[in-house]
């Protein structure tokens, strides 16, 4: 007889879950960017994080229609079998394992060692920031793939320190009464300013970053109580919760300094935290922003040392048996982890070797921006997705029926083609690299078999 999850979270719990698998670093190193799309205007940036909180949700409860259908669970994957059948799946986890997963832990990895160095007081030199990133590379390998437990406590000690540095700087940024600091005349030079239109969707892809994770609170629509009450609650409270803190946290950073000094890089999160609080808290906030982000890069590689071996329990492609491996002492796939982990050093090896070289300077913020936005071009057809199982399956069982269906999935894809208007024209190299790379895992499928 087939095991079915019993529910077993209420409202508040649900809330709590979206809250603390969203919230990351994100938000800590996107602040800058954002302000720079915008050209330094804090309202502007203040309304694109107002619009990713409106996009965000609306799409998680949209797509929770997928997550709740029949007794299948599992992750984004499974929502895509649902959606579009096995070639899509495929291709969605392809996308998950060779691109959105290790470039997201990559970038990860690369700013925890950026407020590390701010934390400890050292330059953030190159070589400094690489070999702190190799270090907690190895620390972390080791600690997912020699004991699985150990990695789990990492992830549950993390939860509720991320939310610290956020609201500190909110609120003792809104409450500072010293004299804010206003840009250099080189700086206000090196600031392009936009129009109202062009830099909220200049501004979407990276405001979307912070956001990102949101889609994984899907995965445990089986497991809440009153789900079609529930979830979408869950969704529309917990968002709102975050946008909430969000917009909260970037007045406290204005309310310091102007946002052209962001915007030119001539401020950041760690000289706010200096005016703010001074050496000792302030360094005592940034150890919070370190563990929050180590412990966000702890998360992700729970997960993503396993996609290889969800992708060879699906399709007998070359190699794949060797994916499927499992160790009897730890219970973990891990030539399937070995797997992700290679992927991961290859991309810190190319971005340090890009930065290096001055080919690019900010290839890591790239890192974030370019899977975000594959991975919402792959939202944008789950959400048609939602409408065709309404025709095709109209009476299969479904947890969560959404209300103005259509409605909702054209506000989701108008918002989702609004971000990648703003943000596909200015990276067309990088993004058609990143689409090959994706459109391998087509090839892929189309030359492999099913696994029995």
């Amino acid at each position: 007889m087939e095991e079915k999850l019993q529910p077993k979270y209420g409202l508040g719990t649900a809330v709590s879950l979206v809250v603390g698998i969203v919230v990351g670093i994100g938000i800590f190193f996107k602040a800058g960017p954002v302000l720079q799309a915008t050209g330094g205007n804090g309202t502007y940036a203040i309304a694109a994080w107002i619009l990713a909180a409106l996009l965000t949700t609306i799409a998680g409860v949209v797509i929770s229609e997928i997550a709740s259908m029949g007794s299948k669970t599992g992750g984004l994957m499974s929502f895509s079998e649902t959606a579009w059948g096995e070639r899509f799946g495929f291709f969605v986890g392809w996308v998950q394992t060779v691109l959105y997963i290790p470039l997201i832990l990559s970038v990860i990895l690369y700013y925890s060692a950026v407020f590390t160095c701010a934390f400890l007081q050292i330059d953030t030199t190159l070589p400094v920031l690489a070999g702190l990133c190799a270090l907690y590379f190895v620390v972390f390998a080791a600690a997912n793939l020699l004991a699985e437990s150990l990695g789990g406590f990492l992830q549950r000690a993390a939860t509720i320190i991320k939310l610290i540095p956020l609201l500190g700087i909110a609120i003792f940024g809104l409450l500072y009464k010293g004299d804010g600091v206003t840009a250099s005349a080189q700086a206000v030079e090196s600031v392009t300013h936009v129009g109202f239109g062009a830099a909220i969707a200049a501004a979407l892809i990276p405001v979307l970053f912070a956001f990102d994770g949101w889609i994984y609170v899907t995965t445990i629509a089986h497991e809440i109580k009153k789900p079609q009450r529930n979830l979408p609650l869950a969704m529309v409270g917990g968002l709102a919760i975050i946008g909430v803190v969000y917009v909260l946290f970037t007045a406290g950073l204005l309310s310091v300094a102007d946002g052209t000094a962001y915007a030119s890089g001539e401020m950041g999160v760690s000289q706010v935290a200096n005016l703010l609080f001074g050496d000792t808290l302030s360094s005592a906030l940034l150890l919070f922003i370190v563990i929050s982000a180590l412990g966000g890069f702890n998360g992700l590689m729970l997960l993503g040392m396993r996609m290889p071996y969800s992708l060879a329990l699906r399709r007998n492609f070359k190699g794949s048996t060797a994916l499927l491996s499992v160790s009897e002492k730890t219970n973990l796939p891990v030539r399937s982890g070995v797997t992700m982990l290679v992927l991961v050093a290859f991309y810190m090896v190319v971005g340090f070797t890009l930065a290096a070289t001055k080919v690019s300077s900010n290839i890591f913020d790239l890192y974030g921006d370019l899977p975000v936005a594959l991975m919402w071009i792959i939202y944008a057809l789950l959400f048609l997705g939602v409408l065709r199982l309404r025709k095709t399956q109209p009476d299969a069982k479904r947890l969560i029926r959404v209300p103005a269906l259509p409605l909702f999935v054209l506000l989701a894809i108008a918002g989702t083609a609004y971000a990648l208007y703003g943000f596909i024209p200015g990276h067309l190299t990088s993004f058609a690299l990143s689409s090959a790379v994706a459109a391998i895992g087509l090839v892929v499928f189309a030359t492999s078999k099913p696994r029995k």
